[in-house]
């Protein structure tokens, strides 16, 4: 890294924890790019060369540590991939909660659909498909955050794999008929 890299680097995470930090204490919407950049220690200008929105510094937050996670999965086949994923995830659950509080979950099913979701050059069939493992993810991952990850990441592992074998059976349609026809 050369050293506008890594000025630039360190811009980012300021502004990233500045945000985090007002964020626990300020509903988002109430928080300016100003104070944001106040609190961080950077000007405007510093802040609209990295991000479009403060949005975006999650997004990128986000996609950054969903990479850096992926990376290290690949490095070793004989880990768990559902395992690694929850484990990801309970790293980030304060970062998470804060995201949650402030009602920007939707950000985190746009990180969940940049990484697994469907690409346009894939299949009809891998699109769907995609697009469905994408939101098991999200919905698995949604109610642990609502939950206060009460279970550990092995434990909802074992409910993901068993649930797996249910969600691959065409009974899910007749038990939710039943529940809610």
């Amino acid at each position: 890294m050369n050293q506008n890299e890594i000025k630039n680097s360190i811009v980012k995470e300021c502004l990233t924890d500045a945000l985090f930090m007002l964020m626990e204490k300020k509903k988002f919407d109430k928080i300016s790019i100003t104070e944001l950049c106040e609190k961080a220690g950077v000007s405007r200008l510093s802040f609209y060369r990295n991000y479009n929105s403060k949005e975006d510094i999650i997004v990128k937050y986000l996609d950054n540590k969903a990479n850096i996670w992926w990376n290290r999965q690949l490095k070793d086949s004989k880990k768990d991939i559902i395992l690694g994923m929850f484990k990801h995830f309970y790293k980030e659950k304060d970062k998470l909660k804060i995201i949650y509080k402030s009602e920007l979950s939707h950000l985190l099913y746009q990180n969940i659909l940049n990484c697994t979701g469907p690409k346009n050059e894939l299949s009809d069939n891998e699109a769907y498909s995609n697009g469905w493992i994408s939101g098991g993810i999200f919905g698995f991952l949604d109610e642990w955050i609502k939950r206060g990850f009460i279970e550990t990441p092995e434990e909802l592992t074992d409910i993901f794999n068993n649930k797996q074998k249910y969600y691959t059976n065409s009974d899910i349609i007749d038990n939710n008929y039943r529940l809610y026809g």
